[in-house]
């Protein structure tokens, strides 16, 4: 799909088309968790996580915290969950493939998506600094900047 758009080759199209796909994977994720919060719905969140997270390598006081939170879910919270998770997913779906076809309205989109949410980016390193949040978090940053140059850039041509 990403490949097949016929626009001009910038140089820094290659940028573009990383950034449409990364954001069309993080769609994926999301679509994933949103339809394995359905499936799940019925059942103990805590106890299906647990059975997902015994081979992977996180810290034991953490994933203990997170199953904990996870066991405790209403069936509402979860729902809500979900609905955010679809939205969210469909957003970054329409960011993505805009990007990836090169389309100036994606940049726009991009740029306000993403900004509006790095506030709560920095409201949870505030709240705990982690590696993973600090690399989003810049990561986050760094798009909104490229993005907001590549606008202005060509706004003064």
């Amino acid at each position: 799909m990403c490949a097949s758009a016929k626009h001009s080759n910038v140089p820094s199209d290659w940028a573009i088309v990383a950034i449409g796909i990364l954001k069309m994977l993080k769609s994926a994720s999301l679509l994933a968790l949103g339809i394995a919060l359905i499936y799940y719905r019925n059942k103990d969140l805590g106890e299906v996580a647990s059975r997902w997270l015994t081979n992977v390598w996180l810290g034991r006081s953490y994933v203990d915290a997170v199953l904990v939170k996870l066991s405790f879910l209403s069936k509402e919270k979860i729902d809500e969950f979900a609905i955010g998770s679809f939205v969210y997913s469909a957003l970054l779906l329409i960011e993505g493939v805009g990007l990836c076809l090169r389309r100036r309205w994606a940049e726009f989109l991009t740029v306000g998506i993403t900004a509006s949410l790095l506030p709560f980016e920095f409201y949870e390193l505030y709240q705990r600094v982690t590696a993973t949040g600090v690399v989003v978090t810049v990561l986050n940053i760094a798009i909104v900047v490229y993005l907001i140059m590549r606008l202005f850039s060509r706004e003064s041509r």
